[in-house]
């Protein structure tokens, strides 16, 4: 019993021993304002152990008996090392970081902190955007960056959007600035081909977005060369963090309707109908009995008065499902997403449906070593109406169709009698009868390592590919409407996009100093992309009066059929870099070479290049005194890049087929070609100003820029005894000049609220500088003349009335005296406006 009892003794001991070797810290981490910093990390200085603080900032962590200093640290927050001592309870508050200074901007093949950026970027958080109930990001950065136009296509969800960044650089190329989500460059754009509208953006879930950044002057474009002319939109899709496994869900449901209508436009009633058309039978001098006749056969005295506008929108619904997971630990993370969205649109049967999903893992393999791949794609299903100015639009037939008549027989079918309606197809009943579908799938996936061949020295890889196919079904049915002339009509067409991106870069860091004040950032990096298209279509006429059978297959006479191929290649090296002086002041540049299958063996290489400074005021000497400043930053750039958005066959010249003769085969010339054609060259210079005050709470920017572009691309008229009409040409050049300027307010910010205010504003001026000989291109109410803005219209001017015999009178010269009643005889048209506004902003109120 005794040597039992020792050695339960000797037991007790050990077991104490061992236990007094490790205690439990616990605490709570809180900010200035005594809010709680949920994901803050605490860790055992000098060694990987560590834990994450929850929502409400507590941490518990078990140390070795040994460890004298914990580490606190957040994003956004300086970090912060406290002595245990004997202490079983360590409470912190973090200290925001000095200024925003600190931030992370997402630039081109990399990361900057905010002090060291010579270029003009804005950045969009995650935050701005899932608070907005768009479909799709390009849609979300409406408001949100000074310089930023978007504008939708149409009304259509899942529409594609116009985005200008600094007003357009050219004239006939693309003004759409280069899309690039997680390293991989994508094809945008609209890829459909019917009235539907493939926006392949819109397969991105905006949920999944961890940011956005806005690159829009020579030193962070010009790293992207022949395609950074138009501004680069780099979106950063979210990543796992360490810690717990987090779920987050979110359900969403709302309303939208038209945003505004005049009341001035709107349909006329019944009365109003018949008022103005017996006024207007009057004024032509027709008798008593045909007034009635007429106004009779318009449904005088039916007793209907319906309002075909209303009957053609409605309050249109949405909802949003979204859920996610994500977590990890000191080696792998991952962020893994699933959501739906559906939306209708304001226009009778239109909508859309998303579902989508996101995937982003990361490893870090071995020291040296990590490793990551990300997928994200979604599959988005439309229905649209007819679009455009043809009247099977339900929005302008309501216009048009008579308020004296209703779109349903006494049965309660369809009136499908157009004499009654006054000449026009039913709209309501095709939009029912008829069909137009769209199925969009994108798939979006990338492969990446990065490996550390020491502290200065860095490789990284990554390899994307981007995937979309677009479906499409129009219908038009036999009994009514377009399809009437045809005995029934359908369409099918498909198309898809294979693209993939390899990118290959080498960092390196160096400091030159034995303090570190001075230190050298190089990164050479190579890059290629090639992009494939494919698309067919098949269209057939004569369908039978059962409204099922629906497909081109369906029809008895398949009457177009078609497929054709399209591709391009880009090959580049490109190298950029800084020197930074204790962050006081910055000197970046680059350099890249692009090479472009869209061009002939004489032009297909350009070089494109970009010089920046920075000089942070605030870590002068003499700014000691102003403690009140957080940030006062000035930098200037200038720059070459270039514009590659032309088609892929511009250069060379092309025979077409299908030119048959004789019921045989033929072909013929379709494009003159020059293989002299080479880049658009734009020359930017910006200079601005970064100003943060008040422990942050005020941030504003301004700047300053000139853009010009050389080398535009036009269709010149060529002799039409060359068998063309005109041929494409480098002849032109524009500018652009401008001011933006952006103000981010925090009035309040405390433990349950913080309200933030957000206001931008920009002005751009437009001007066409040269044109070949200085002659105006066009001759309508669009022409392109030295001297005035791109978007320019001219028109005939209106000079009343002739009292003599009524006729209408215009002016016969710019001077606006000598006036003609020939029409289009008049004289020169007279500058009547342009569709560029002089200035553009927007203002917000965010209270979470």
């Amino acid at each position: 019993m005794r040597k039992c009892l020792i050695a339960f003794l000797c037991g007790l001991l050990v077991s104490f021993q061992v236990s007094a070797q490790n205690k439990i810290i616990k605490g709570r981490v809180t900010d200035e304002t005594s809010n709680p910093v949920p994901n803050a990390s605490v860790v055992i200085k000098g060694a990987k152990a560590g834990a994450i603080t929850d929502a409400d900032g507590i941490y518990s962590i078990s140390v070795p008996g040994s460890t004298t200093t914990l580490v606190f640290s957040s994003l956004n927050f300086a970090n912060q090392e406290v002595q245990i001592g004997n202490k079983t309870e360590i409470n912190v508050q973090l200290k925001a970081s000095i200024s925003t200074l600190q931030d992370v901007v997402v630039v081109g093949y990399g990361t900057t902190k905010k002090a060291t950026l010579t270029g003009s970027v804005s950045t969009v958080k995650a935050a701005e955007i899932e608070n907005t109930p768009f479909t799709s990001v390009d849609k979300a950065l409406q408001g949100k960056v000074a310089g930023l136009q978007s504008v939708a296509s149409s009304g259509q969800p899942g529409s594609t959007q116009e985005i200008v960044i600094r007003g357009f650089s050219s004239i006939s190329a693309s003004n759409q600035p280069l899309w690039i989500v997680d390293g991989i460059i994508l094809n945008t754009g609209d890829i459909s081909r019917l009235q539907t509208t493939a926006n392949i953006l819109s397969t991105l879930n905006p949920n999944d977005i961890e940011s956005v950044s806005v690159l829009k002057d020579a030193a962070a474009t010009s790293i992207y060369g022949s395609r950074g002319a138009n501004g680069v939109i780099i979106v950063t899709t979210k990543k796992g963090r360490s810690g717990k496994t987090r779920v987050r869900l979110d359900m969403e449901a709302g309303k939208s309707d038209i945003a505004y209508e005049n009341s001035l436009y709107r349909p006329l009633n019944a009365q109003e109908y018949l008022d103005l058309s017996r006024e207007g039978l009057v004024n032509l001098g027709a008798s008593p009995t045909a007034i009635a006749s007429t106004l009779a056969s318009l449904g005088l005295g039916n007793g209907v008065d319906f309002n075909w506008y209303n009957a053609v929108t409605r309050v249109a619904g949405q909802r949003l499902y979204n859920i996610s997971l994500d977590g990890g630990n000191d080696k792998t993370s991952f962020f893994i997403s699933a959501g739906n969205f559906f939306q209708e649109g304001t226009s009778i049967n239109s909508k859309l449906k998303r579902n989508s999903f996101n995937v982003k893992i990361s490893n870090k393999t071995t020291e040296k070593l990590t490793i990551g791949v990300n997928m994200n794609g979604g599959v988005v299903s439309q229905r649209a109406p007819l679009a455009g100015g043809a009247f099977g639009n339900p929005i302008l037939s309501a216009y048009f169709l008579l308020p004296t008549r209703t779109p349903y027989n006494k049965d309660g079918s369809y009136n499908l009698i157009s004499s009654t309606l006054g000449g026009l197809h039913n709209t309501i009943a095709l939009s029912e009868i008829d069909r137009r579908f769209l199925r969009e799938v994108s798939l979006r996936g990338a492969a990446n390592a990065e490996y550390k061949f020491s502290d200065n020295l860095k490789f990284r890889s990554n390899y994307g590919v981007d995937y979309n196919t677009a479906e499409e079904d129009q219908y038009n049915n036999p009994i009514h409407g377009d399809g009437q002339a045809t005995n029934g009509r359908a369409f099918s067409y498909y198309t898809r996009y294979f693209n993939w991106t390899f990118t290959n870069t080498l960092d390196y860091t160096k400091d030159l100093t034995s303090n570190g004040d001075l230190s050298l950032f190089v990164q050479g990096g190579l890059e290629s992309q090639k992009s494939a298209g494919y698309f067919s279509s098949l269209r057939a006429d004569q369908f039978p009066p059962s409204l099922t059978l629906v497909y081109p297959t369906s029809g008895a006479s398949p009457v177009l059929s078609s497929a054709t191929i399209s591709d391009y290649t880009f090959d580049s090296k490109f190298i950029n870099g800084n020197l930074n002086l204790q962050d006081r002041f910055v000197i970046s540049g680059s350099f890249r070479r692009d090479g472009s299958s869209r061009f002939s063996s004489t032009n297909r290489y350009g070089n494109f290049w970009s010089l920046g400074a920075t000089w942070n005021l605030e870590r002068e000497k003499f700014m000691e005194k102003f403690t009140f400043i957080n940030q006062l930053k000035l930098r200037t750039s200038i720059g070459v890049n270039g514009n590659a958005g032309i088609g892929n066959y511009d250069s060379p010249p092309l025979y077409g087929f299908g030119f048959n003769y004789n019921q045989s085969p033929g072909s013929a010339p379709t494009n003159v070609g020059d293989p002299n054609l080479t880049w658009e060259l734009n020359k930017p210079f910006d200079a601005g100003i970064d100003l943060s005050i008040l422990k942050s709470r005020v941030n504003i920017t301004f700047d300053y820029y000139v853009r010009k572009s050389e080398g535009l691309l036009l269709n010149v008229p060529l002799s039409l005894t060359s068998g063309f009409g005109s041929a494409r040409r480098n002849i032109g050049s524009m500018e652009n000049r401008g001011i933006e300027f952006e103000v981010n307010l925090i009035p309040v910010q405390t433990k349950d609220l913080r309200w933030e205010i957000d206001f931008n504003y920009a002005a751009n001026r437009n001007k066409i500088t040269s044109l070949p000989d200085g002659k105006d291109i066009g001759n309508g109410s669009y022409i392109i003349r030295v001297g005035q803005a791109r978007l320019t219209y001219f028109q005939r001017v209106y000079a009343g009335v002739d009292p003599a015999n009524g006729d209408p009178l215009w002016y016969a010269d710019t001077t606006l005296t000598t006036k003609t009643n020939t029409y289009p005889g008049a004289g020169a048209r007279v500058l009547v406006g342009q569709a560029l506004p002089k200035f553009f902003g927007s203002f917000s109120n965010t209270i979470t």
